[in-house]
């Protein structure tokens, strides 16, 4: 584009011919810069309306639970008690730590359907749940994740992670 400019500008004195050609390669490094910032936009347009779209994908940390045992609630809470969680697309897994020692790890697959966090555990060292369909309530607010899980009428599990990243 500059060589036909300079082709049909060869009537323009050299001095002015230049002058004009830096005004162009200019107007193209505007150009440039904002078709830079338009993809940038639409990549953070994309991830917020993928992370609203889902608002639990993202890296998770424990922060407290309650836990129903034989004989009553039981509460943990870091930092005796660790744990991350990633959500991606479709999948999730964990790995649990007490006191800095490995307790338990897991994972499988999950759907969302009406503020329920639906787990389907594929694999894990807790015997009990592998195979396991699991059904937790859940909320998002800010960076806090609630989620509660019921069976038969009585609390199972209730606990808050913190979002560690997006």
């Amino acid at each position: 584009m500059v060589v036909l400019f300079t082709m049909k500008l060869s009537h323009v004195n050299t001095r002015n011919k230049y002058v004009i050609l830096i005004l162009i390669m200019n107007n193209k490094i505007r150009i440039l810069d904002i078709m830079l910032k338009l993809v940038t936009f639409s990549v953070l347009v994309l991830n917020l309306s993928i992370a609203s779209a889902n608002p639990l994908i993202g890296t998770w940390q424990f922060v407290k639970g309650q836990y129903a045992t034989d004989n009553g609630l039981v509460e943990a809470q870091a930092p005796q008690l660790s744990s991350v969680k990633i959500v991606s697309d479709g999948h999730f897994n964990y790995i649990t730590q007490r006191d800095g020692k490995f307790l338990y790890a897991g994972g499988g697959t999950y759907t969302l359907d009406k503020g329920r966090f639906i787990e389907h555990v594929k694999y894990g060292n807790v015997e009990s749940i592998l195979g396991k369909t699991m059904a937790f309530t859940y909320i998002v607010e800010g960076d806090l994740w609630h989620h509660t899980l019921h069976e038969n009428g009585k609390l199972v599990e209730k606990e808050v992670w913190k979002r560690i990243d997006l």
